[in-house]
């Protein structure tokens, strides 16, 4: 059974990631796990997806768990914070860890199950609130798809999602590989666990 963090939020309990056990639970589900990055400079993108969230649980369900770096520990998933609440610092511990550079911040980071690297990301850098949305329902209509029609091995799920999220990404031109790396120090504690394993 996986235990959380628990902390109060707008006087209820909020549920965070915050050990390599959890995230690792949430991966033996039949669900896409991917990352939202940004630098903090700006409160706009940050504010533009968190509030975007009860569309998106709406829309995908628990085929796709987006995590955000929440400010005390670790992530949140499926709960509303505030972009105040917003992890700036292990984003930016992890964008900097991934070589991911500013110019193209926000980006939502994805486990690649492809040989070019062992990340790769969607950049929303440069677009309107409309487009960037607009982006995140194509690619939720995707992870949907494929989980209603897709193979059912949670590993299969993931494979096939991911092929076709590059293969659409790579039209648009939004999609980047980060370099391979040896390194495990994208934290789910600090900066310790791997985040994908």
């Amino acid at each position: 059974m996986m235990t959380r963090n628990r902390h109060l939020l707008w006087g209820k309990k909020l549920l965070t990631i915050s050990r390599k056990e959890q995230l690792n639970q949430l991966k033996q589900d039949r669900s896409l796990v991917t990352l939202f990055l940004d630098s903090g400079y700006s409160n706009r993108n940050i504010s533009l997806v968190l509030g975007a969230k009860d569309g998106f649980d709406a829309h995908v369900g628990s085929s796709w768990h987006m995590l955000i770096p929440y400010r005390r520990e670790g992530y949140v998933s499926n709960i509303p914070i505030a972009s105040r609440d917003y992890g700036i610092l292990l984003s930016r511990a992890i964008i900097d860890e991934q070589g991911i550079p500013s110019a193209e911040l926000p980006v939502i980071l994805f486990e690649n199950f492809g040989d070019e690297s062992e990340y790769y990301y969607v950049s929303l850098a440069n677009m309107s609130d409309d487009e960037i949305i607009r982006t995140i329902e194509e690619l939720a209509d995707i992870v949907v798809h494929e989980s209603k029609n897709g193979r059912r091995a949670p590993d299969d799920f993931r494979e096939d999602v991911t092929s076709k999220i590059k293969a659409h990404t790579n039209k648009k031109r939004i999609l980047r590989f980060v370099k391979k790396s040896t390194s495990t120090t994208l934290g789910v504690v600090g900066a310790a666990a791997g985040f994908f394993g």
